[in-house]
């Protein structure tokens, strides 16, 4: 009787792992939503709609505890936050939103989409969600967003934890920089799916599977977005440095880089080490850009460690 049940289970599995792989191609869409909801679920994450300012703002939400704030990166969204909240909602409400411009969010042609004013968006929706003083944390121009967030209103931002952010004169002058001014070209912005690859293997550290389905999702909405995230890298790239602004904030801040980082330089992390001088400063080897993604239970294991030594 038992064996006979076995079989049954094995075959089920069996049997959805041929949908799944059939899925893979012929529907890879719609088993790319599957999976991304999946992935929140397991996060215990979901997915929320507030309105800002008379337009929609989307965030996933989860867990319990004091809320922890985190913002996506450049050509990313919400979602990139799911592996790592699934080892944090235990302890902190996590709130991951879409800035505006990407992810869910709307995206105006006509809007500034300066770091400056993704403070002011994050702001507003922190304000609307009643959250008077959090704990932020962002990575590459979330990291900037957030960077600079601490900066304007300190009173604000219990603490900070800065993931490869995109805040310093080392990303303005970075070898990447130069050959975008020289080229237009910059390997976040993709329009095919094999682009898409190469995009995710510049940014990983390490070789990463990467299903089919999830591949063809994110090549699609990079095609839907190209020219209007063009235009954002025009406006951001423009952005003053933070350390060219301000100097000896005393907002406790995890600074966190991946040596193998092809984007932000990781040299980085020492000017914001001189502008957040109350910080610490973790090196992880062997990972990239999104070190959040690469090694989700190691990035917040460090994290659990700063906070457990933050005074209460």
């Amino acid at each position: 009787m038992v064996f006979t049940v076995l079989m049954g289970v094995a075959a089920a599995l069996i049997a959805l792992g041929c949908v799944a792989i059939g899925l893979n191609r012929l529907a890879p869409l719609a088993l790319a939503r599957w999976l991304r909801e999946v992935l929140r679920r397991l996060a215990g994450l979901q997915a929320k709609t507030v309105d800002v300012n008379g337009q929609p703002f989307p965030y996933l939400v989860g867990g319990t505890g004091e809320p922890l704030v985190l913002v996506h990166g450049f050509t990313a969204d919400k979602d990139t936050w799911g592996a790592v909240a699934r080892h944090l909602t235990r302890q902190y409400t996590v709130i991951a939103p879409d800035l505006p411009g990407f992810g869910d969010a709307t995206r105006d042609p006509h809007a500034n989409y300066s770091l400056d004013v993704q403070v002011e968006n994050l702001r507003d929706f922190l304000r609307t969600m009643g959250l008077a003083r959090v704990h932020l944390g962002g990575n590459s121009m979330g990291g900037g967003v957030v960077a600079l967030y601490a900066a304007k209103y300190p009173q604000e931002v219990a603490s900070l934890w800065l993931i490869d952010a995109a805040a310093t004169g080392e990303v303005t002058r970075s070898d990447l920089m130069k050959h975008y001014d020289a080229t237009g070209e910059f390997p976040l912005l993709v329009q095919t799916q094999d682009q898409q690859l190469a995009k995710l293997a510049f940014v990983f550290g390490r070789r990463q599977y990467i299903p089919h389905s999830l591949a063809y999702a994110m090549a699609a909405e990079a095609k839907r977005d190209f020219d209007f995230h063009r235009q954002i890298l025009k406006t951001i790239r423009d952005d003053i440095p933070i350390e060219a602004r301000y100097s000896a904030l005393q907002t406790p801040t995890l600074i966190v880089t991946g040596d193998q980082d092809r984007v932000v330089p990781p040299a980085s992390v020492h000017t914001l080490a001189q502008v957040f001088v109350n910080s610490e400063v973790k090196v992880m080897a062997g990972l990239g850009h999104i070190p959040m993604v690469e090694a989700p239970k190691a990035v917040a294991k460090d994290y659990l460690a700063f906070r457990a030594g933050l005074a209460p």
